[in-house]
């Protein structure tokens, strides 16, 4: 008897240490950045789509000037993983057209803050973008390749907490 409670107290200190294992490496990945690879297949974002409409690829999270920053939404599994890195980003802007609410890729986005500096220059590989920028004004111009309209700007003002959203609309 006295053997059996001893297996039983064994079989549960394995278990219970191997939750315990798990959990702590599900801790470490929250406080770690995700890894996020930068390879991109050449072909359009329905054939790129995996089983279900998700896309297999993986979004590359970019450093420019000390401003991170990521894009990308073209597929319900960019839009996804977006979802999941947008609280890490207090700037989300949308790109789309006026009307039909058709999504934009290759939008070009100046961000210059309240001197007038630019603080980021990127392109945009979708349709939503994500910034992380210091607290303060900010204005953001963003213009589509072959369009002939001017670059359309609009202010943010990004504060301590929360996120500044912005929609640019094309006609």
């Amino acid at each position: 008897m006295a053997k059996m409670h001893g297996i039983n107290l064994m079989i549960t200190a394995l278990v219970l240490g191997g939750g315990m294992l798990q959990s702590a490496g599900a801790q470490q990945t929250v406080d770690t950045p995700p890894t996020y690879d930068s390879a991109r297949p050449s072909q359009s974002p329905d054939a790129a789509a995996g089983p279900g409409g998700s896309s297999s690829e993986r979004l590359l999270v970019h450093s420019d000037r000390g401003i991170r920053y990521v894009s990308g939404g073209v597929g319900e599994g960019e839009r996804a993983e977006l979802d999941a890195l947008s609280n890490q980003f207090n700037l989300r802007l949308l790109f789309a057209m006026q009307g039909s609410g058709e999504y934009l890729s290759a939008v070009r986005v100046n961000i210059r803050d309240a001197r007038g500096e630019t603080v980021l220059t990127a392109e945009s590989k979708g349709p939503w973008f994500f910034a992380q920028l210091a607290p303060g004004d900010y204005t953001v111009e963003a213009s589509v390749p072959g369009q002939a309209q001017q670059p359309q700007r609009q202010t943010a003002h990004i504060q301590g907490s929360g996120q500044s959203r912005l929609d640019f609309r094309w006609r």
